[in-house]
């Protein structure tokens, strides 16, 4: 059973071992040049006495414990490490990837969680499969950034701003411009619009109301976006995307907008509004 244990912690042969530990050193340089020593002796004085006398001084306690700092290791950069994620990092990668990060956090974050592996021509074989498969065959999230994406927009509303003379129907493209205007680039193909149409306009019924849409990220994961009516022409309050919110949709109120989250009211919105009003 030793032998097995023993046998199955070594590595094989063609694995790659070309990453070691490296030490910290820290090279000093006495500040003030020490009295012991050859240097003592006078050339023109001879004798024994005095060669035995000055062959040795001990060290004064506080000059020639003085040193000057010539190099430290610590401050050097490690540089770069490439390495084969085998589980999904935030904002980093998915299993599969390659990629290149600073060595320290590849060695004390990915290889000791064994979240990685070494970047070589052995790892590569063995992994064959997990690179060259695709987002559609991996376990897990599609991309790197997907779920800072999804987390993002679930706390968003987007300001859907309509015409208030004019009849509308809400579409993808009013959607798509609503998001565009807040920062966010959505194809209209990502956009799933409720089955309920919104038409106006409504000042009475429909201003300042709320409704969801769905956006589908890399035709994989789904996030619920809070949207809200705006009539152009109408005052807009400061705190418009904080509590308390009014839902235009009753068929929305307890499957997705009582779930989501909403900002709350600040005191200094409060009364911020009310001068504004004022």
């Amino acid at each position: 059973m030793l032998i097995k244990q023993i046998l199955s912690s070594l590595r094989p042969l063609n694995t790659c071992l070309n990453y070691s530990q490296m030490r910290s050193v820290m090279i000093l340089k006495r500040k003030v040049r020490p009295l012991y020593g050859q240097r003592l002796k006078n050339p023109y004085i001879v004798g024994p006495l005095f060669n035995d006398i000055l062959h040795y001084k001990e060290p004064r306690e506080v000059t020639d414990m003085i040193y000057d700092e010539v190099e430290d290791t610590d401050d050097q950069s490690l540089g770069k490490m490439k390495v084969i994620l085998m589980d999904h990092i935030e904002e980093l990668g998915v299993a599969g990837d390659v990629v290149e990060v600073d060595a320290s956090y590849a060695r004390f974050h990915l290889l000791s969680a064994r979240k990685a592996v070494y970047y070589c021509d052995y790892n590569l074989n063995k992994y064959k499969d997990l690179i060259e498969s695709g987002a559609e065959g991996r376990v897990g999230p599609s991309s790197a950034f997907v779920l800072t994406t999804v987390r993002q927009l679930a706390k968003e509303c987007i300001l859907v701003e309509m015409n208030d003379k004019h009849e509308w129907l809400i579409q993808k493209r009013h959607i798509r411009i609503a998001f565009r205007k807040t920062g966010y680039t959505v194809p209209e193909e990502a956009i799933q619009l409720p089955e309920i149409p919104i038409t106006g306009p409504d000042i009475e019924g429909k201003e300042g109301k709320d409704f969801a849409v769905h956006i589908v990220i890399n035709n994989q994961e789904t996030v619920a976006v809070r949207c809200m009516v705006h009539h152009l022409g109408q005052e807009l309050a400061i705190n418009w995307m904080r509590a308390p919110r009014f839902v235009l949709l009753p068929e929305q109120q307890s499957q997705l907008l009582a779930q989501m989250p909403v900002l709350p009211m600040l005191e200094e919105d409060k009364q911020l509004e009310e001068e504004y009003i004022s």
